[in-house]
């Protein structure tokens, strides 16, 4: 288990939608994630809010092999940098896991799951990437 204090900036987040999918994110700090929600808009939202109306109650951060938490300074910027846009969004060909990917490589991969996400940046990394849970804080506002 991982502290919310531990999780690094530009880190990919992911939380279970009716454990059938996965919604994914990026931590830019201060108990803010950045999404693509299905309007299109990009946003920061707090933790509470990025859990909300999801079944899954466990948010999960992405770490190296030995369960570091995998930090990415460029993924943090380029994510925030997009907040308050607008992307046309589509279930299958531009989702929060392309979203999540490019913020994190830099590129524009086809990615259309979150299977894809974790292989692409393991490819990119040169390990397998390993989720651990983030510690719960006490629910605040929305």
């Amino acid at each position: 288990m991982v502290k919310l204090s531990e999780v690094p900036l530009g880190a990919l987040v992911v939380c279970e939608i009716f454990h059938l999918f996965e919604h994914t994110g990026i931590y830019i700090g201060e108990g803010q994630i950045v999404e693509l929600q299905g309007t299109g808009l990009v946003r920061s939202v707090s933790v509470a809010r990025f859990m909300d109306n999801r079944s899954g109650e466990e948010l999960m951060v992405a770490c190296d092999s030995r369960g570091k938490p995998l930090g990415n300074m460029a993924a943090a910027e380029r994510a925030a940098s997009q907040i308050f846009t607008y992307q046309t969004y589509d279930l299958i060909s531009n989702n929060c896991h392309r979203f999540c990917c490019n913020c994190l490589s830099g590129r524009h991969w086809p990615v259309t799951s979150f299977f894809d996400l974790r292989q692409v940046l393991e490819q990119q990394l040169g390990h397998q990437i390993l989720f651990k849970t983030v510690q719960s804080e006490p629910k605040r506002f929305l």
